[in-house]
């Protein structure tokens, strides 16, 4: 299983039969696909939205999914303070090659202990700080929440060569520096790291 970084909020998760890109940027989405079975996922909905030539399914929102060989899950979390909002923010549990890879799309609040036991442990956790209203405090006790083995946060600014803003604070409040840039990672079940790893991406 492979991951890579798209961009902005978007990540690539590939595995022995299929490939999820998950909140792709535009350019990335329209194709082509070398993967005849590629799955876009968009963590919030839009009109009008279709799938491009060349993917095998659009999804944007909660539900059980099996495209091809690929088992996918949306659940429902809050976009925002639910207080102030019923906005939807879907969540997607991917299985790659037996690995629990969870894109949290823009979370705007802690998953109520439903959408948490729906996502269970995870093995990767893909996050983007820009697209959550929380605060990096806030984000970072979530994630630990979700016990995962590996953590992905998108944002690197890639015209600086380093972290973005947000992604900074992030890895802070993490308790992560230092990290060296990578342009993708790989795993498999036995290759998992024993102890909790942050993973810093360079856009594909």
């Amino acid at each position: 299983m492979e991951i890579r970084s798209l961009g902005k909020s978007g990540f690539e998760v590939k595995g022995a039969v299929g490939t999820v890109l998950v909140d792709p940027p535009d350019v990335a989405a329209k194709g082509p696909f070398p993967d005849s079975n590629t799955i876009i996922a968009y963590s919030k909905r839009q009109h009008g939205r279709t799938a491009p030539q060349g993917a095998a399914k659009l999804i944007e929102g909660p539900g059980e999914y099996e495209i091809g060989s690929v088992s996918i899950r949306g659940i429902a979390t809050p976009a925002d303070d639910p207080s102030a909002s019923h906005e939807i923010n879907t969540a997607y549990l991917i299985d790659a090659d037996g690995i629990l890879v969870c894109s949290t799309g823009g979370l705007g609040s802690t998953p109520d202990a439903v959408a948490m036991q729906q996502i269970g442990k995870v093995n990767v956790l893909l996050l983007d700080p820009e697209q959550s209203p929380m605060s990096a405090d806030e984000l970072a006790a979530t994630m630990r929440s979700f016990e995962p083995d590996v953590i992905v946060p998108a944002g690197y600014d890639e015209a600086g060569a380093k972290p973005g803003k947000l992604q900074e604070e992030l890895l802070s409040e993490l308790g992560v520096k230092d990290l060296e840039p990578q342009s993708r990672v790989s795993y498999s079940r036995s290759s998992l790291p024993e102890s909790r790893t942050t993973v810093l991406l360079t856009p594909a």
